[in-house]
């Protein structure tokens, strides 16, 4: 999955868990760190990879151990301000980098390749290299922004705008 797609499958799972929840919509700040935490995992990972400092483009950062001790560490400086917002912040940054994991976990578990599913549990388990890891991000980027295909992610795309402009007219007529 590209950014556009991570921004968006984050986005579209992190509504309904804000409506089930105490947790706020995406809007301005936690909307921000949502939208943050979707691309966080392949910021750290992508560049590190490609000047060989990690084994793969999917390594540390997309591991549930980084991702668990990063939470740890946000959540308690969120609580450790006597802001009522700030816990709300971290929860969306944390909920956008799972989100990261699990559409990073969608293409090779719907393919029945389990065994690509290693990166989630580095260092324990050796993390899967892949072709792309010695290309540059950012032209891997604009290699497939400027490809012609129609990708899965941008089917996304109209649904995150439906969500969207509905809660904007949610937002607006709920008193303040």
């Amino acid at each position: 999955m590209f950014p556009l797609g991570h921004a968006l499958f984050g986005y579209l799972l992190y509504v309904p868990f804000a409506l089930l929840t105490r947790y706020r919509l995406p809007y301005r700040g936690t909307l921000v760190a949502l939208l943050v935490g979707t691309q966080f995992p392949d910021v750290v990972d992508k560049p590190l990879a490609f000047v060989g400092v990690l084994p793969s483009g999917r390594a540390l950062a997309h591991s549930v151990f980084f991702a668990a001790g990063l939470f740890a560490v946000l959540w308690v400086a969120a609580r450790r301000y006597d802001r009522p917002h700030r816990p709300h912040l971290a929860a969306a940054f944390g909920f956008g980098h799972v989100s990261h994991l699990l559409g990073d976990a969608v293409n090779p578990v719907a393919a029945g390749r389990i065994g690509e599913l290693t990166f989630l549990l580095w260092p324990v388990f050796p993390a899967t290299t892949y072709p792309s890891d010695d290309i540059a991000p950012w032209v891997r980027i604009v290699r497939y922004y400027a490809s012609p295909e129609l990708t899965p992610g941008l089917v996304l795309i109209p649904i995150a705008v439906i969500v969207f402009v509905a809660i904007e007219i949610r937002r607006r007529r709920l008193p303040t």
